[in-house]
């Protein structure tokens, strides 16, 4: 069983994973920490803890995170995609839970610490709380067990801009310190995310289970697919957050390259645009005045068995 953290800004495609994570056997989940993005900090806290005790596990810490990037300001989240209370205007009572006193970033030092090498990092946000941890405690990048994150787009168009998606967009800085350290580190980006399509048909069948979570986020995700329908010109929605847990549960699913990336963080048309290097490795006299040297590597998601993902998330939140 994966030990797990889960950094989450809901958002309502992070509503979906979260309930997919807490469906699926294969996790074990330490706690989740809350990153500004699609919502302000407090909002994203708030709608944690509101998931959290509609799923029944209010044995779960939630760890107030990072409410701006690294260097800037938070510039406010997307109420046109995610509704004014960042679940499709759904509107929730406030939850009787409240977040612990700890940190993000410090939470996550501690579980790191606490389990060296057994702790996965699912990150569906902006990286600012990694970063963060980083700082504080460099070393954890030796003992962190794997990094998986939604976000970027290696050899396709933003979301965000024509050039970068919106968690790497929302702080560039962070996403190229976090690329940069020294774990082993997933990126499940648009490249498969927009090849993943939950169907309306698919999401009306998921909906027919009763259960206050699955309620909820059904309930939601019509706000989300009434955003895709009339901007993607898609009957559905991509799956965004989901894919990283799709990922975990079975690599398979999914072909991977490994190149160093790096992340623009210049105001400039490319901000946020997450680069690859393509083959420079092979020509180490060009390499030396490359901003990738002495970059690692990362696993980059290129494609993906759509069907399967699908099937296997339909299954999960119907049958938990």
């Amino acid at each position: 069983m994966r030990k797990l953290i889960i950094d989450t800004d809901p958002g309502i495609d992070d509503s979906m994973a979260i309930q997919l994570a807490l469906a699926s056997k294969e996790f074990k989940i330490l706690g989740l920490t809350t990153v500004f993005g699609n919502v302000n900090i407090d909002l994203a806290t708030t709608n944690t803890l509101r998931l959290l005790q509609l799923a029944n596990r209010t044995d779960l810490p939630v760890a107030k995170g990072a409410s701006k990037p690294l260097k800037g300001k938070f510039m406010g989240g997307v109420p046109f995609v995610h509704g004014d209370d960042g679940q499709g205007n759904t509107w929730q009572r406030p939850s009787i839970l409240s977040p612990i006193n700890t940190p993000a970033d410090e939470f996550i030092i501690e579980q790191v610490l606490k389990f060296p090498k057994q702790v996965t990092i699912a990150a569906l946000g902006p990286l600012t709380n990694l970063a963060l941890a980083l700082s504080k405690k460099p070393e954890i990048q030796k003992m962190v067990k794997e990094v998986i994150f939604m976000g970027g787009n290696a050899f396709c168009s933003g979301n965000a801009t024509p050039a970068a998606e919106a968690n790497m967009y929302s702080d560039p800085n962070a996403a190229d310190i976090v690329l940069g350290a020294k774990w082993p580190i997933t990126m499940v980006g648009l490249d498969v995310t927009h090849k993943t399509i939950l169907l309306k048909e698919t999401l009306s069948e998921i909906s027919e289970f009763d259960s206050p979570l699955n309620n909820h986020v059904t309930e939601a995700y019509q706000f989300y697919q009434d955003f895709f329908i009339k901007v993607n010109k898609i009957d559905g929605t991509y799956v965004h957050d989901s894919s990283v847990f799709a990922y975990l549960i079975n690599k398979n699913l999914y072909q991977t390259v490994s190149y160093p990336i790096r992340v623009e963080t210049q105001e400039c048309l490319s901000k946020g645009k997450t680069w690859p290097s393509l083959g420079e490795s092979d020509h180490e006299e060009r390499v030396a005045l490359k901003p990738w040297k002495n970059r690692p590597k990362v696993t980059i998601c290129i494609d993906v068995d759509y069907k399967k993902v699908i099937e296997l998330i339909k299954v999960r939140l119907t049958n938990p």
